[in-house]
């Protein structure tokens, strides 16, 4: 009988344990990067907080001794609840795992619940969106945000990068044309200087390092910048190169589309289809910008994109999904073609490459992308061993584009990374 009870018991409890899918049970790879690892993750951003206001527009930065936060929202394209959990994994300046242990670096056990959930109304693709507001680390420096299913912490779901500054040293810059005179035109040369004071340093070039990013896109990302001049009794360094060392290409003021209403078509979209079962927007064809003079039409928001709904009566749990085709008027060339921006992570993939095709004797490149409703922009990035980036968007001097310069410091004998400096600026001032 004794027996008996026990087992009953069991039972008892295992049925009590609420029921949830599990999708994966395969062990999977960490990324250092912001990657989704499951094709149902939808939208995902990690968003500052500052007095209580989300800013969709502010990279994934926060302040050591500042009272602003970040959140992580994300969509999972379904309508069965996950039980999931977050993780915090300390980076060194380029974005490898650091040695530190998570004691180091958190105040609290790195093992967070993710409680705060909503599931989607009335939409044609269910989802559900969890938000989770991040522990800051008592650390400054490099981080990833990783989502796993609570019962397996290898299941990872998506994961994000986020920095946390501690404001140590002062940043001076300079835009200019490019020094190298065959690329006047195209490129913007960041010159700059920064000014650590009273602080530990050994040998300038070795403990402090420098990042520079366009459009906070990492993949274009200058780094082990060597100085041109150096003060160390002032505490001073100076970063102004002759060469290519410190130049981006201007690029063009980037392309959008306006989705953020799916009753009607918004601007550069060419119509909405709701079957019931699917919202299809495709945009309008697109042509080729890459021998054209530069013109600025509109003050872009350099890339990113934002979540919107502005259907009447409607709000955020509302806010749908519609697969978006990208069409790009074109001769078939030497190389990929892929869609950029901030809402892929600036990642070229087979997720956001195009195909060529040809429809009525017209050559394009196309590319079927489910984007959750809002306003995006974007750019054709072009992979050839041939042909420039930037061969359908052209280059040019004045472009205007938003820039960030890093500054990371190991002090003598430590073995981490801080983030001592942050500033970041446009190209041209509005």
């Amino acid at each position: 009988m004794k027996n008996l009870a026990i087992i009953t018991i069991a039972l008892l409890l295992v049925h009590c344990e609420p029921l949830v899918p599990q999708q994966s049970t395969v062990r999977k790879q960490l990324v250092f990067d912001n990657h989704d690892y499951e094709g149902i993750v939808g939208f995902a951003k990690i968003l500052p907080i500052e007095n209580g206001q989300i800013k969709e527009l502010e990279n994934p930065i926060v302040g050591l001794n500042e009272s602003d936060q970040l959140m992580l929202s994300f969509d999972l394209l379904t309508d069965q609840f996950e039980n999931l959990s977050a993780r915090i994994v300390h980076c060194n300046k380029d974005w490898s795992k650091s040695v530190l242990r998570d004691m180091e670096f958190l105040n609290q056990i790195n093992n967070y619940r993710i409680t705060d959930f909503n599931y989607s109304v009335n939409t044609v693709q269910p989802y559900i969106n969890y938000s989770f507001q991040i522990d800051k680390p008592k650390l400054s420096g490099n981080y990833i945000l990783v989502v796993y299913r609570r019962a397996n912490p290898d299941d990872i779901i998506l994961s994000r990068k986020f920095m946390v500054v501690d404001s140590k040293v002062s940043i001076d810059h300079t835009v200019r044309v490019s020094t190298t005179v065959s690329r006047r035109e195209q490129n913007h040369q960041i010159e700059y200087s920064v000014n650590y004071g009273n602080l530990l340093v050994n040998t300038p070039t070795r403990d402090i390092n420098t990042v520079l990013l366009q459009n906070h896109n990492w993949y274009t990302a200058i780094t082990d910048t060597p100085p041109t001049l150096i003060r160390a009794n002032e505490g001073f360094i100076e970063y102004r190169h002759l060469d290519l060392k410190t130049n981006f290409y201007g690029w063009n003021e980037f392309r959008f589309a306006d989705l953020r209403t799916l009753n009607v078509s918004g601007r550069n979209v060419s119509r909405i289809t709701n079957t019931g079962a699917q919202i299809t927007a495709p945009l309008k064809l697109d042509g080729s910008r890459g021998d054209l003079t530069y013109i600025q039409n509109f003050q872009d928001i350099n890339g990113n994109f934002i979540i919107q709904n502005n259907d009447p009566g409607e709000d955020f749990l509302n806010t749908d999904y519609a697969n978006v085709r990208f069409s790009l008027k074109s001769d078939q060339i030497n190389g990929d073609v892929y869609v950029w921006g901030q809402f892929n992570n600036w990642q070229l993939n087979d997720f956001n490459r195009m195909r060529y095709t040809t429809q009525n004797g017209l050559g394009r490149y196309e590319s079927n992308i489910p984007l959750k409703q809002g306003y995006y922009e974007y750019l054709y990035y072009v992979k050839s061993n041939d042909l420039p980036p930037y061969y359908f968007e052209g280059s040019h001097f004045q472009t205007e584009n938003q820039y960030e310069i890093l500054v990371y410091y190991r002090k003598p004998g430590n073995v981490n990374d801080e983030l001592i400096g942050y500033k970041r600026f446009r190209s041209i001032q509005p």
